[in-house]
């Protein structure tokens, strides 16, 4: 089942070259883009997002270090709520590496960037593999594994998900194409050996790396078992279903305890929602909205090359007449058509928006990869040079030069070090569009770290609320102190004790302000950009207390709260449980009001029992700890089974 049918190439000396030009390429890209000194430099990446992985890799580190637990009540953020049940199904599997990693002595830290890393060279691979299972020439592999070198470093969508952070949907996007190839080798042959057993590894292992990888493998693989239903026999069905348990079983320790609390579920639907004319603002590198699309500018070309390549291979495959291979064009095709659909379509169809849809652009274009090198293998060469007319090649080398300018453009936008322009004036017009201001992996910024030691001179009498939500998620781990803050769409309902996490226009920024840092115990507010007057403007309520790393705006409440709303008490918290000492109940009650999140597993000793306390605008209530008969001077809520 070669590519070398329908028009593909089989130069395997040729094919040769391009691999290894591309594999010393991949690694010299990635010595710029991820420097050793900081991936071994003994603290995570940087950028936004990894604060916000590592946020959850540390305190689950210490959950299960501490507690043995896999998710775990933190009262020390949004004012308590269950770190590893939701908002963490995109960093599964990075954990897991971590721990794993920590166990055989490697630090927390390096661990954590180390998954960046393997998932950075293996990226290739994965789409090499691929194309292999799928039956491309040698020729055809090297230029898919060329294609999947230019994606990772040059498409402005890939570049945001492991610069930024997203780096498990990234891993997944490249693994759920080897599975789908796999799949498809293993359904239509001729089966690999062993392959059914490198999917009982591989389908829970993506699984695990991100949840929606189901939305990219479930409509491909379901349509290739229906369609091969009379053909595989009980013995394939079997192995079908087998494979099926196999990835619900792996991941039931998360889904089973995420299932029984829905009731916590917030879905969302603000981030990647594209509609069908993002293909157009694609193809045009035309940047829209940083909402759908990220936050960078738009360098398209690499995966508009492989979508385009792919749709002539199939056209080529359709045209060669060859049986053999209708059953290829079907599923290439098919695979297309899904992620293209959730992608562009994805915002207007039922249940899917919640998927943040157009980061299956990112799949979409690995899958054209693996099956476009076969076109590209068989066009780029001398060969279809001989075949242009005389009279045509000026006019093609004229819009190659045009071409040029393009090309430089996405080469110089990640890596901005690089002086190869011929022209100056066209060096510096395409630098002034950078959107980062150096795109090589960095470690913490110093202001955040300025941030910190502020913070840890403060006293600790009440939450820190945080704007800038990157800094609430690094403030989170690297200093332990109380946080309203971090991401502001957690998919959680305890998102709404972030008063960031609301639309500008909402009461709680003005005339509610004052109630909102009493109601959450605000002791400490830190301000970035954008400037909110409505807030920073209320000095009867806010103490300015300077400027902090040149950035950070710092206030103290005036009044603060403290963690009581009714009673009495002083109190320590810490994973999984809240100790109070010296408490007394408000007048006329045996009861106490703690300024906490209301979770149904928490229990309280000695002779006391939990409630839920409704409380305006959130809808995870507080804790109401009553006496049985009488409240205890001291008390311990915690976590139970």
């Amino acid at each position: 089942m070669s590519q070398g049918q329908g028009g593909d190439g089989g130069d395997g000396r040729e094919g040769r070259g391009i691999f290894a030009g591309s594999l010393l390429l991949h690694l010299a890209l990635m010595l710029y883009g991820m420097p050793p000194r900081v991936v071994f430099g003994g603290a995570p990446f940087g950028s936004p997002d990894y604060q916000t992985h590592f946020q959850h890799t540390h305190t689950l580190t210490r959950a299960l270090d501490e507690l043995g637990r896999l998710w775990v009540y933190d009262p020390m953020m949004l004012a308590g709520y269950p770190a590893g049940l939701f908002f963490d199904v995109d960093n599964k599997a990075h954990f897991l590496f971590c721990t794993l990693l920590r166990w055989c002595g490697v630090p927390l830290p390096v661990a954590f960037n180390l998954f960046s890393l393997v998932s950075a060279l293996t990226m290739p691979v994965s789409l090499w593999l691929a194309a292999r299972l799928m039956g491309a020439a040698p020729k055809a592999q090297a230029w898919t594994f060329a294609l999947g070198v230019a994606l990772w470093h040059f498409d402005s969508l890939v570049r945001f998900f492991w610069g930024g952070g997203m780096i498990s949907f990234a891993t997944a996007s490249h693994l759920c194409v080897l599975v789908l190839a796999l799949f498809y080798r293993q359904m239509r042959g001729p089966a690999v050996r062993g392959g059914y057993a490198a999917l009982l590894v591989l389908l829970p292992l993506v699984l695990l790396t991100h949840v929606w990888s189901f939305a990219i493998l479930v409509g491909p693989m379901v349509g290739l078992y229906l369609a091969s239903a009379r053909r595989i026999g009980a013995g394939g069905h079997a192995r079908v279903w087998a494979l099926a348990g196999a990835g619900v079983a792996v991941n039931a320790y998360w889904l089973w305890p995420a299932l029984r609390h829905l009731e916590l579920l917030a879905p969302s639907h603000k981030l990647g929602q594209a509609t069908p004319d993002y293909a157009l603002f694609d193809v045009l590198e035309l940047f829209v909205n940083p909402l759908t699309t990220g936050f960078v500018r738009q360098r398209t070309m690499v995966r508009v090359i492989a979508v385009m390549a792919a749709l002539a291979a199939l056209l080529a495959w359709r045209r060669s007449g060859d049986v053999g291979l209708r059953a290829r064009i079907g599923y290439g095709a098919g695979v297309l058509a899904w992620l293209f659909a959730i992608a562009y379509f994805g915002a207007v169809l039922p249940l899917a928006p919640a998927t943040e849809p157009y980061r299956f652009v990112m799949p979409l274009a690995c899958w054209a990869a693996v099956l476009g090198g076969g076109w590209l293998a068989a066009h780029l060469n001398r060969e279809t040079w001989s075949k242009v007319p005389v009279q045509l090649r000026g006019l093609t080398i004229g819009l190659l030069v045009l071409l040029a300018p393009r090309v430089y453009g996405h080469v110089s936008t990640f890596v901005p070090d690089l002086d190869v322009a011929p022209i100056p004036v066209l060096k510096s017009a395409i630098l002034e569009e950078q959107f980062f201001p150096s795109m090589r992996m960095r470690p913490i910024m110093e202001d955040f770290k300025e941030a910190a030691a502020w913070l840890r001179e403060q006293p600790d009498d009440g939450r820190v609320l945080v704007q800038y939500w990157a800094l609430g998620e690094y403030l989170r781990w690297a200093t332990d102190r109380p946080i309203l803050g971090g991401f502001p769409d957690r998919r959680s309902i305890h998102e709404q004790a972030n008063l960031f996490h609301f639309p500008d226009e909402d009461a709680r920024y003005g005339e509610g302000l004052a109630d909102y840092l009493r109601t959450y115990g605000v002791a400490h507010v830190i301000m970035a950009v954008p400037y909110i007057a409505s807030v920073e403007k209320r000095h009867d309520i806010l103490e300015p207390r300077g400027i902090v790393a040149g950035r950070y705006r710092v206030y103290r409440v005036r009044a603060p709260s403290g963690y009581v709303a009714r009673g009495q008490g002083t109190v320590r918290a810490d994973l999984g449980r809240i100790a109070v000492e010296g408490a007394s109940p408000a007048p006329g009650t045996q009861e106490l009001v703690l300024r906490f999140h209301w979770l149904r597993e928490l229990t309280c000793r000695p002779g006391c029992r939990i409630e839920k306390e409704e409380i305006a605008g959130d809808a995870a209530g507080f804790i109401r700890v009553v006496g049985e008969p009488v409240l205890p001077a001291s008390f311990v809520v915690e976590q139970g089974e």
